[in-house]
């Protein structure tokens, strides 16, 4: 059936996360094998809506599903009796992977331990200090454009490049933009509306083309154009049409954001500080000829 096909890792590693429940009924006992209650809940929580339907209104299926709840229980036991001598590398890599998992579970429990004080001053204190960080929005424009399409390897640029010119005079000697908009831009996108480029976008902006925005960031004022620009679509004419310029966003907006990072700040250097204390003491005993001895393949030649 599909359910068979689509359990995640993690209801596979339940066995090894849940741990017997002595006072639990019983939910389910197969020879030495039982699923207690509690465990069988925490089982039934992680499956899917479809797979609880399922269980609850038709018999094969929840058979089956019981079926690999239980397979899955006896496989991580089965486990548990890995050692190094019968399973060599494969024992460690599990083991590290368990040591791994521990050490994330034992971190993510201190973190949601952590009493974050009140953070509302030490806020405002950051917005004034670090006010480029949370509050800063750079100047952003809006433009609109004519494109002469000529993909690279495509076309010529070189017989492009003298008709976009000759637009490019026409324009800055008065011509109307949306006219010649209509009779030369093959930008589909765009063209049937004016040419305009709907969105506002800061230099260098993620998702808009460098060689555009630093096209449309050399224009100097609202109504200008730009010289030729080219990019992987062709060659550009953009006309300035609107400018927001660069802005702090007040304390009250970016409130959240700060008290948000204070508090990661404060969770890392209380796991930091915890981790440290983990840390081995002065009154360990370290073996130095083992340690040499495993150290010494790797020591640098004299």
């Amino acid at each position: 059936m599909l359910f068979s096909r689509i359990l995640s890792p993690a209801v596979l590693l339940l066995g090894v996360a849940l741990g017997a429940f002595a006072d639990e009924p019983v939910a389910i006992a197969d020879g030495e094998t039982r699923i207690n209650r509690a465990e069988l809940e925490q089982v039934v929580s992680r499956w899917s809506a479809e797979m609880r339907s399922a269980a609850a209104n038709d018999l094969g299926d929840r058979m089956e599903l019981l079926n690999i709840a239980m397979m899955n229980k006896r496989l991580a036991a089965s486990a548990d009796e890995a050692t190094p001598e019968t399973h060599g590398d494969d024992y460690w890599k599990l083991h590290f992977q368990l040591q791994g998992l521990k050490r994330r579970f034992a971190i993510e429990q201190l973190v949601k331990s952590i009493e974050v004080p009140d953070m509302s001053a030490l806020a405002e204190e950051r917005y004034a200090t670090d006010k480029d960080k949370f509050a800063f929005v750079p100047e952003k424009r809006l433009t609109s454009h004519i494109l002469f399409a000529c993909p690279p390897g495509q076309c010529d640029r070189e017989t492009v490049r003298p008709v976009a010119r000759e637009v490019l005079a026409e324009l800055r000697a008065g011509a109307d933009f949306e006219t010649l908009v209509a009779e030369h831009s093959q930008d589909p996108g765009s063209r049937d509306k004016g040419g305009r480029f709907n969105k506002w976008f800061s230099l260098g902006e993620k998702g808009v083309e460098p060689r555009y925005t630093g096209g449309a960031f050399d224009i100097a004022e609202v109504g200008g154009y730009s010289d030729l620009v080219e990019t992987q679509f062709g060659v550009h004419i953009i006309r300035l049409d609107d400018i927001q310029p660069e802005h702090y966003l007040p304390f009250d907006e970016v409130r959240p954001a700060i008290l948000q990072s204070l508090k990661a700040e404060y969770q890392k250097l209380a796991v930091q500080d915890f981790e440290a204390s983990l840390m081995i003491s002065d009154e360990a005993y370290i073996n130095g000829d083992i340690v040499d001895e495993l150290l010494a393949p790797y020591k640098a030649e004299p």
